[in-house]
Parts: C-alpha cells; structure tokens; sequence
C-alpha cells in the first residue's frame, strides 16, 4: 500500500498504547481522510497512510472531542497513563506535531488540529461517524484543497504580515519626520520671531538715542 507524503515511514506497536476511546460507530472521516477506528488504521482518499500508534491514538482522542478542548494533560494520560517522565510535555508536541505531519496540516492556519495557547489543542474539522466505509464528502474535498494550499497560504500570509510591519514602521517613521519638521518650523519661526523683536528693539533703541542726541544738541 502507498504512503502519503509527510506521514512517517515506522509503525510503533499498538500493544504499547492505552486502549482508544469509545467510539459507536467503526470510521471516522474527515476531509479526505477516513479512520477505521476497528483496526486502528488511517486512509487518505482510500490509500493507507502510515501512522505511529501513538499518534493515532492522540488522533483518536481528539476525534472523540472534537470541536472540543482536549488539554494537555489528558493527552499525556490517554498516550502515557503509567509513565512519569521529565520530557512528557515535550512527547506531546513531538506526538501532535506528528500528527499534523501526517494529515498535512499547518499550526499557523489550522485545518484539523487547532493549538489552544497555555490550554491544549483542538479538532476543528467537521467529523462524520459511519458503520460502513465512504468516500470523502464534497465538503470534505473542500477542506483538502484549503489544507493543500496551506504553504502557499502560509507563505502568503507571512509576506503580508511582513508588509504590513513594515507599512506600520514606515507609516511611524514617516509621521516622526513630519513631527520633526513641524518642531523645526516652530523653531525656527519663534527664532525668526525673536529675532525680529531684538531687531526692532535695537531700532527703537537707536531712534529713541538719536533723538536724545538732537533734542540736546
């Protein structure tokens, strides 16, 4: 069977993960994506994709809540129940990072899996449980082809950000230079100004003298 690019070439063995959550029907799909949550495998527009148990069983767990937040600490007790481990919060974003590898989703534009800052994270597409195995709805294809242009989105998105930072820069560096000429103005006009009253003091002064001298003499 053929594997999607982005999802990981090595199967961890299922034995080693706590058991899935209870689910009442056998598939999940979402976007072109269907779980058989019976035999703990993921298809992608009916091809099987390799995923590491671990991350389907984070996967799993998200489909139970999804639209839902699932903290991280009940990501690390469904993965890990009995493991007491320093780098537990860092196996966690190894485990979802994976995860988004694996459905070929971006954490800056999320199309599946939401990160939810200080909280834990999100499934944010539409899921439809199912006894009986599908093909991908037409809104589902809809989200495929959003989720495949997410580099260029992304990519998009961090030119326009990097455009708009330095509009806004420009914009202030542009009022600064404006402000300062409007300062340079005012100073120069008071310079000019109190020049002129030094000036018309020292005529008056010389008319005032001038005329001290004629009436004298």
């Amino acid at each position: 069977m053929s594997t999607q690019p982005g999802a990981l070439a090595q199967d961890e063995p299922s034995p080693s993960v706590a058991a899935p959550p209870a689910f009442a029907a056998r598939y999940a799909r979402f976007g072109a994506f269907q779980a058989d949550l019976e035999h703990i495998e993921l298809y992608q527009y009916g091809q099987r994709v390799k995923v590491q148990a671990k991350v389907f069983q984070g996967l799993l767990l998200l489909l139970s809540r999804a639209g839902e937040i699932v903290t991280r600490e009940e990501v690390r007790r469904q993965l890990w129940p009995d493991t007491f481990l320093a780098n537990l919060d860092a196996n966690v974003n190894t485990t979802m990072n994976k995860l988004r590898r694996v459905l070929g989703d971006c954490p800056e534009n999320p199309v599946y899996v939401e990160t939810i800052p200080r909280r834990g994270y999100s499934f944010i597409a539409s899921v439809e449980f199912s006894s009986v195995p599908g093909a991908p709805s037409a809104e589902g294809a809809r989200t495929v082809l959003h989720a495949t242009a997410q580099p260029e989105d992304f990519g998009t998105g961090w030119l326009k950000k990097y455009i708009r930072t330095f509009l806004r820069v420009a914009s202030l560096l542009f009022a600064g230079m404006i402000l300062g000429a409007l300062l340079a103005f005012v100073w120069f006009f008071a310079q000019a100004k109190n020049q002129h009253s030094a000036n018309a003091a020292k005529v008056s002064a010389s008319l005032i003298e001038r005329g001290f001298q004629q009436s004298s003499s």
